[in-house]
């Protein structure tokens, strides 16, 4: 096999790599967990979710109900929406493995001290590596320290609730394929550009 050959079939073998690799990422990223019965409101009871799960499905079922969900997070920007996902007033709280508040939203509000543009709620914050504790409610149902004390809510219904904890792969992955289909089509061009210049 000559070297022009050979880089072909690479560049061939890394670009099918790399758009196999990109079509796994976007599977992974439209993972989603439902949730199953009824979510715990205690960090006991609360639901597990995966790593590649960005969208969380289920229901409040009731003005005083809520569903607690726990994840592990590798550290960095986190984000948690409602937006577009319920037609209830929502409330979203955060909390760390020992059950401290960190964060929590009530109305979509992007400006502090503006009117809120809508009933749904986002988290946006950058996080530690750990576990944690993701929350929903309607409002103003809120959770206190240990998940005991709460206010009673005023609404209930379906929910999806959105997330970015979706997992990709290395950078260099990609690029070092998308390198081997790079050089493998310049080796396919200088062979025909060489040929060429034989004919003539």
């Amino acid at each position: 096999m000559t070297t022009v050959n050979m880089w072909k079939n690479l560049s061939i073998a890394g670009i099918s790599a790399a758009f196999t690799i990109l079509g796994a990422v976007g599977a992974a990223q439209a993972a989603t967990f439902t949730e199953s019965n009824d979510a715990g409101q205690t960090l006991g009871t609360a639901q597990k979710i995966g790593s590649n799960v960005n969208v969380i499905r289920g229901s409040i079922s009731s003005n005083n109900d809520a569903d607690l969900f726990s994840f592990s997070w590798g550290g960095g920007l986190f984000k948690a929406s409602t937006v577009g996902g319920a037609d209830f007033d929502t409330v979203l709280q955060l909390f760390d493995s020992t059950g401290v508040i960190l964060a929590w939203n009530n109305d979509e509000q992007p400006i502090p001290q503006q009117p809120p543009i809508s009933l749904q709620s986002i988290l946006n914050l950058n996080l530690d590596p750990g576990n944690y504790f993701l929350r929903i409610s309607s409002s103003p149902n809120f959770a206190l320290p240990g998940f005991f004390d709460k206010n009673p809510g005023f609404s209930s219904g379906n929910y999806t609730i959105t997330l970015n904890q979706a997992s990709v792969p290395e950078p260099t992955a990609i690029m070092g394929l998308l390198f081997l289909g790079a050089v493998g089509a310049t080796c396919q061009r200088k062979s025909k550009q060489e040929k060429a210049i034989v004919k003539a």
